[in-house]
């Protein structure tokens, strides 16, 4: 071979090499508890990224003779494993976090339709018709401004009560409710212009529960995730104090992040997608690009009765539904995640720079 074919062969590998490193460091970077939106942003596209390593392992069986090849390919299974051990709790096979129901008392059933309707979107025809036959019992949107408010007018005599708070900032917020709601407020856990709503419902039973509806910003380039982060944990300390609580929205994180996880640990809440699936809500335009960022999280005192994505409404968001089954012997047998000190000081950091960096930011 020639001294050209040589130096072809000599780039060849080391663009081969540096593609390979670029994709086992997106698999150990977030492992890193850091909150630099670069970082985080890898937390969401495990499964698309798990596909990646896949295929680049196979046509490295194409190469097998190049002796470094060998350290590239471990790189790239510690990768795959890895990404495997985050996403593997939400196959299908795994063990489920929450069992299905086990009563069919009607009073003790919750029925909840989540979606983030996208501010630009005009489709309220769509989520008429989702509302209109799925009947919740209650009803959280996202993103709404006032012409979506005025276009789903038709919603204040189907709910006995209702809660608006609309923006046009894409981070607008309404609840309706036909259950007795004891309390209902508007609530900016972090930043002035992201609001939560924060319920206090009884179910058909007198069973009391609270109830929280979140939309915290998500990661952008430029910006760290600390505001999110700390909404999330403060919102988590809130219903811990509760016996029966949910909290549910677009949580503009996954399940399987640091962050998720945290919270869950904080609140003490179960995800009922655990040993189900990944019921991936985002992006509805992109049939490759998906991820689960609409949760609904809840007590050990519950059980899921239905669980399912809907249909596409014009959003980039898929609507998420949930039929909660309150049985409190369930208790005993659903296993609640558990604060350790370690975590406990993260929490505690998490929201000591949220309001570091609000202050600074004054």
């Amino acid at each position: 071979m020639n001294n050209d074919g040589v130096k072809e062969r000599s780039w060849q590998w080391i663009l081969w090499s540096v593609w390979c490193g670029l994709l086992i460091v997106t698999a150990i970077a977030p492992l890193f508890p850091v909150n630099w939106w670069w970082v985080r942003v890898g937390d969401y596209p495990r499964i698309q990224l798990l596909c990646v390593y896949l295929v680049t392992l196979a046509v490295m069986l194409l190469v097998r003779r190049h002796r470094p090849t060998k350290w590239l390919a471990a790189g790239l299974l510690v990768a795959c494993v890895i990404q495997g051990y985050w996403i593997f709790p939400y196959m299908p096979f795994a063990p489920k976090r929450v069992q299905w129901a086990q009563q069919q008392d009607p009073a003790a059933r919750l029925r909840i339709v989540s979606m983030n309707v996208l501010q630009e979107n005009d489709n309220a025809a769509a989520v008429l018709e989702i509302v209109r036959r799925e009947k919740p019992d209650v009803l959280v949107l996202c993103e709404v401004n006032s012409r979506w408010l005025d276009s789903l007018a038709a919603l204040d005599e189907q709910f006995d009560f209702a809660k608006k708070h609309p923006l046009e900032n894409g981070y607008g917020i309404a609840f309706y409710c036909n259950l007795q709601v004891d309390s209902c407020r508007i609530r900016s856990m972090v930043k002035h212009e992201i609001p939560s709503i924060d319920a206090t419902l009884r179910l058909r039973n007198g069973q009391k529960l609270r109830l929280f509806a979140v939309h915290p910003n998500p990661p952008r380039p430029g910006e760290s995730t600390v505001k999110r982060d700390a909404e999330l944990v403060l919102v988590g300390r809130e219903v811990a104090k509760d016996k029966s609580a949910i909290v549910l929205g677009d949580m503009n994180d996954v399940g399987w992040s640091r962050t998720t996880n945290l919270f869950q640990e904080v609140s003490g809440l179960l995800d009922p997608r655990k040993g189900r699936g990944m019921y991936s809500t985002y992006d509805a335009t992109s049939w490759y690009l998906r991820y689960p960022l609409d949760y609904l999280f809840h007590s050990d005192d519950f059980r899921v009765a239905e669980l399912r994505t809907l249909e596409f409404i014009g959003s980039d968001h898929f609507p998420l539904l949930i039929e909660l089954s309150h049985e409190p012997e369930a208790e005993s047998k659903q296993e609640a995640p558990q604060l350790d000190a370690g975590d406990k000081q993260d929490a505690d950091e998490a929201v000591q720079e949220a309001v570091d960096l609000t202050e600074a930011n004054k």
